[in-house]
């Protein structure tokens, strides 16, 4: 059973700030691509939720390494 993916606000607006800032440098081929990939990565968390390691600073928290210069932060509830 897949979790359903809930966004908090300041998640959505640091991934449209993301996204604008490929596509900015990179060109909107990267930028969909980038965005096919957060969606990828969110299907498998909704599946799995417990594959990525829980933070070390906010153990509440857990972690996937998205690249070298982003992470994805999340929590899930069994409800």
């Amino acid at each position: 059973m897949a979790f359903k993916v809930k966004y908090s606000l300041q998640a959505l607006e640091e991934q449209f700030d993301l996204l604008e800032y490929i596509i900015r440098n990179f060109g909107i081929t990267k930028g969909e691509e980038i965005f096919q990939e957060i969606e990828n990565v969110l299907e498998l968390i909704a599946e799995n939720p417990e594959m990525f390691p829980a933070s070390y600073k906010k153990p509440e928290l857990r972690k996937c390494v998205f690249s070298k210069q982003t992470s994805i932060y999340y929590r899930f509830k069994e409800d």
